[in-house]
C-alpha cells in the first residue's frame, strides 16, 4: 500500500472513531440527564448494584463486626 493511501485510510478511520465515540458519550450523557430528571421528581426506586442487575444473589450482611 502506498504512503498516501495509508495515510488516507488512517485519517478516515481516526475521523470515524472520533464520530462514533462522540455519539457514545452524547447518549450516555442523554442518559444521565434523563436519571437525574427521574430523581428530580424522585422516581428513582431502589439503587441497585450491577451484580444484582444481572440477578446475582446479594451477600448477606454481617450481624456483627469485630
Amino acid at each position: 500500500m502506498r504512503p498516501e493511501a495509508r495515510a488516507a485510510a488512517r485519517a478516515e478511520a481516526i475521523a470515524e472513531s472520533k464520530e462514533k465515540k462522540q455519539a457514545a458519550a452524547s447518549a450516555k450523557k442523554a442518559e444521565k440527564a434523563k436519571l437525574a430528571a427521574q430523581a428530580g421528581k424522585g422516581q428513582t426506586g431502589r439503587i441497585q448494584s450491577k451484580q444484582g442487575a444481572k440477578g446475582a444473589q446479594a451477600k448477606p450482611a454481617a450481624a456483627k463486626r469485630f
